[in-house]
């Protein structure tokens, strides 16, 4: 079977945030500390605020960059502890004569003295307002660590820094002793401190606050989020925050992952809380269709299966609305609102929200589907994603959907299914400056959805990988706008990262009788397939190139073309050639291969650099011209 050339499905949500983002280190937190605004609502910024850990101002900025206090320092401290829970009945006095009893950091730095976390100075006092140093910041780390003094030899610090440097502590901290730690610099510090080793070396620190490891024996940060937050909770009103004891005033509110206002909780999505955070995760992904069968039955539902997909319930609500007690029966036209897991959270009668659906259609074809009584049947089915990223799956009467179409689902009063083909209704074209927010003359949001697809597949992308690309109107399939700004895009082959990049190492053209076949075998991911054509050949010859065809199939192949000879730089992002082009990025998923005579063997970036440095050839192969979206796909040394 060839690999389907898709992305993981890209529903925003929190989970899928941290394990693409943390797990994969995709995003390090350098990156937030570059950009104190929350709107890129990075997955380290959305873990540590779930925490307590760090928190945002009125405008949704976490200021990562201004000098921090010893006072705010000991917040964060205490807040990623377990002693975090000691805090509500720690503020009745306090044991420093600079810092009263009413005084907001008062609970904190109690507790942060008292485990011996900070000190205070000899006069009594400790000097809230004073800024920290990362020396000291490094020090009261290491406490929670379980180091002691008694573990360091020679005057303070440099031990404990040495400790700081080869533990994975200094992760994206600039600096040494003697510079003062900025907000940023702390959150890097207690966020590496999550991921690393208490001093007997037994567990990570995380855990020692009940957090567990993935299968991969790293932090379950998905764990650390879900377990500070509550839900699900369907708005109804737009009272919900006082219905939940909460002031939208000082709450941060993220919507698909992203900052936004409260005005824009919307009535039916679904919320997930933490007051004593004062955070609120939104989502408002849904799916509509015909309710066709409850599992194990309507009376004891724990999964449904609505247009010929299976969902999981995932709440009390779900299962009061489309158990047999409920209002919504079975061949009843229903909304399902999905929550941060994917599972239905509630779901409410089309007639409520009015719901249709848009999507790009990824697969077409026929299966075969079990009703409510046991029996099966087979229909037609369309399977798409939707602009906000999420798939779908519909079992439909239409045969005139094909891949690649983009289609409207809706239903009418007497639940028959309506679809028809969309157009966007306008064209967006231009350059696409990622600085400024813009493609052309046009806005984009900060919350967009990007996908870029190609005969049925699709993946994510972002202005970031398409700064500088000059976008034509027949690159876009649609969009969807909201005041005056782009909230979901969909393009039609600009990146070219829906296809994949290997090597041919063989191909052979034969001509039998009245048949003209070619077979062609290639590496991809250092794996080996053959591809046979029966009706006609590629025009390809081996060396790298790129594999695409229809929902995934690899039945085309195109060499790609390389650079110039003479290679002026080579870094992990980008070639620069003397040639007309110049600049060339590099892909984040090139493909690197070692070439002796006519073998080749998959390798990695890294020693494609180190090839360079010690004077190899090394070669390099892109799709199309950087300009139009293409990338360096290929390495050869």
């Amino acid at each position: 079977m060839f690999k389907k050339v898709k992305t993981e499905k890209i529903r925003v949500s929190v989970a899928v945030f941290l394990v693409l983002t943390l797990l994969s280190a995709a995003v390090p937190f350098s990156a937030l500390a570059a950009d104190s605004s929350a709107t890129s609502a990075d997955s380290a910024t959305m873990l540590l605020a779930s925490m307590g850990v760090i928190s945002a101002d009125s405008s949704g900025s976490y200021n990562l960059s201004k000098s921090l206090t010893r006072a705010e320092f000991a917040k964060m401290l205490v807040m990623a502890s377990s002693y975090k829970d000691s805090v509500a009945t720690a503020s009745v006095s306090s044991p420093f004569r600079d810092v009263p009893a009413k005084n907001w950091a008062a609970p904190y730095i109690k507790i942060a003295a008292a485990k011996g976390l900070l000190s205070g100075y000899s006069d009594g006092s400790f000097r809230p307002d004073n800024t920290i140093t990362l020396e000291q910041g490094v020090n009261s780390v290491l406490k929670l660590l379980g180091y002691t003094q008694s573990d360091f030899t020679g005057a303070f610090p440099y031990a404990q820094m040495n400790l700081y440097s080869s533990s994975g502590l200094s992760a994206n901290i600039a600096g040494g002793i003697g510079t003062l730690m900025t907000k940023g610099d702390a959150a890097s510090l207690i966020y590496n401190m999550m991921g690393t080793s208490i001093k007997d070396g037994t567990k990570k620190y995380a855990e020692t606050l009940g957090y567990s490891l993935n299968d991969s024996g790293e932090v379950d940060y998905a764990g650390v989020i879900s377990a500070n937050m509550y839900g699900p909770y369907t708005v109804k009103s737009s009272s919900w925050a006082s219905e939940l004891g909460m002031n939208t005033s000082n709450l941060i509110i993220y919507k698909n992952g992203s900052v936004v206002a409260a005005s824009e909780v919307e009535k039916y999505d679904l919320l997930y809380y933490s007051q004593s955070k004062s955070s609120v995760w939104v989502y408002d992904d849904r799916v509509t269709g015909i309710y066709e069968k409850a599992s194990p039955s309507q009376n004891a539902v724990t999964a449904v299966t609505v247009s010929g997909t299976e969902y999981q319930l995932e709440s009390t609500a779900a299962f009061a609305a489309l158990s047999s007690a409920g209002t919504l029966k079975i061949g009843n036209t229903v909304t399902l609102l999905l929550g941060k897991n994917g599972g239905v959270a509630d779901a409410v009668a089309i007639t409520v929200l009015n719901e249709s659906v848009m999507m790009y259609v990824t697969e077409a074809g026929t299966k075969t589907y079990s009703t409510a009584s046991g029996s099966s049947y087979t229909s037609k089915y369309v399977k798409g994603i939707k602009p906000n990223g999420s798939e779908v799956e519909y079992a439909i009467s239409q045969d005139w959907v094909d891949v690649g179409d983009i289609i409207k689902i809706s239903f009418d009063k007497d639940d028959n299914m309506n679809i028809n083909p969309v157009s966007s209704g306008g064209k967006i074209a231009g350059k696409v400056d990622a600085d400024l927010r813009t493609i052309g003359s046009t806005a984009v949001s900060a919350n967009v959805t990007m996908l870029d697809t190609n005969l049925g597949n699709y993946a994510a992308t972002s202005l970031s990988r398409l700064n500088g690309v000059t976008i034509k109107s027949d690159d876009v399939l649609y969009y969807e706008a909201s005041n005056g700004q782009i909230t979901s895009l969909i393009l039609k082959d600009v990146t070219g990262d829906t296809m994949e990049y290997g090597v041919v190492t063989s191909a052979k053209s034969n001509n039998s009788g009245m048949s003209l076949s070619g077979s062609y075998t290639y590496l991809l991911d250092g794996a080996q397939a053959t591809l046979t054509t029966q009706s006609s050949t590629l025009n390809v010859h081996a060396g790298p190139a790129k594999f695409y065809g229809e929902s995934g199939e690899i039945s085309m192949i195109r060499n790609l073309t390389a650079t110039g000879t003479r290679i002026k730089s080579f870094n992990s992002t980008q070639v620069s050639v003397d040639d007309d082009i110049g600049t060339y990025p590099i892909s984040g998923n090139v493909s690197v291969y070692t070439k002796t005579s006519t073998t080749y063997k998959i390798s990695t970036l890294s020693a494609a650099l180190s090839a360079y440095q010690s004077n190899k050839t090394v070669s390099f192969y892109y799709d199309k011209d950087p300009a139009a979206g293409g990338q360096i796909r290929v390495i050869v040394y």
